[in-house]
Order: C-alpha cells, then sequence, then structure tokens
C-alpha cells in the first residue's frame, strides 16, 4: 500500500494568491526532500559502522514537520527491500568506480542523469539516484576527503531538490 508522504494540496498557509501558495508548497517540498535524503544518508552512514560527520546538515535530524518521521520510516522500508535485490551491488560497485580525483559538480550530475537513460522517471527510481548518491559520498568519506563529501552532499541535495520537485508534485507529494 503507497503511503502519503507529502501532499502539496494540503497547505496549512493560506494565502491570497495562487503564486504564492505555490512558492509555500515548493518551499515545502524542497525541505522536506532535504530532509529526508540528509536522513537517509545519515542512516546508510550508520549502517555502514563509521561515524556521522560533523556537517552541518547531517546533524542530528529534526524534521520539520513530525509527519515526516513515518515518511522516513516507510522510506528506509523501501531501501531496505532494495538492499537485498542484485541491483544494489551493481549501484554501489558504480559508486565506487567514481573517479573522486576527477570529480565536480557537473561530472556528478551527468553521472545522476544516466540513472534515468533508456526509461522515465520512477519512484524506484529516485531510490536508486539515494542509493547511488550517498554511496558516492561515503566513498568519498571512507577514503578521508570530508571535503569532497560535503560537496557531494551538497550537490546531491541540490540535485534532489532541483531535479525532482516537478515530478513529485505531479506524483501528489512524496508517496511510497
Amino acid at each position: 500500500m503507497a503511503r502519503k508522504i507529502y501532499d502539496p494540496s494540503e497547505n496549512e498557509n493560506s494565502l491570497s494568491t495562487e503564486q504564492g501558495a505555490e512558492q509555500i508548497v515548493d518551499s515545502q517540498l524542497q525541505t522536506q526532500s532535504r530532509e529526508l535524503y540528509a536522513n537517509f544518508v545519515r542512516e546508510e552512514i550508520q549502517l555502514q559502522g563509521l561515524p556521522v560527520p560533523h556537517v552541518p546538515s547531517l546533524d542530528t535530524i529534526q524534521f520539520s514537520n513530525p509527519l515526516w518521521v513515518c515518511n522516513a520510516s516507510s522510506l528506509r522500508q523501501l531501501a531496505n527491500e532494495f538492499s537485498l535485490s542484485p541491483l544494489r551491488n551493481e549501484v554501489r560497485y558504480r559508486a565506487q568506480s567514481v573517479d573522486l580525483t576527477t570529480l565536480n559538480g557537473q561530472n556528478f550530475s551527468e553521472m545522476i542523469q544516466e540513472v534515468f537513460s533508456g526509461g522515465s522517471l520512477t519512484k524506484e527510481r529516485i531510490l536508486v539516484v539515494f542509493f547511488f548518491c550517498s554511496d558516492v559520498a561515503l566513498f568519498a568519506l571512507q577514503n578521508h576527503t570530508l571535503n569532497l563529501f560535503c560537496k557531494l552532499i551538497q550537490w546531491s541535495t541540490d540535485y534532489i531538490t532541483g531535479k525532482f520537485s516537478n515530478f513529485i508534485c505531479s506524483q501528489g507529494g512524496w508517496l511510497f
């Protein structure tokens, strides 16, 4: 059963203009996307038995909306199921094959786009992107490149909050 994670039509703030309401929805959606991804990365670091670095984006996650805790739990359940699939090992291998010495925001974004080559954007592919991005970041962290780790978290967050917003809105919000 799909669980509704974020419904942009359920807006507590009423504004007199549609544009103002859209900006609040976009802002809430971006906040939720950022918080869900940061929580996901934090959990992946902990699952690898690594200490979570003290960086602002990963400091103890307090969701802006208490209902999002349930949503993060649903995302984790799907992630755990995906972790048992053969595709999970492919994603990890691909992430650990990235040349960290030549990595920049542009070619990282291009790598993420490759996940979608030959297909359309789906919830499952978004989950794969979460894994790929967090795997590359963990690879950097394991190779003692905290500065690159921080950049990867920022690039991933920018990609997720930017590229996925329209799709997530068109699906009625974060549904898993």
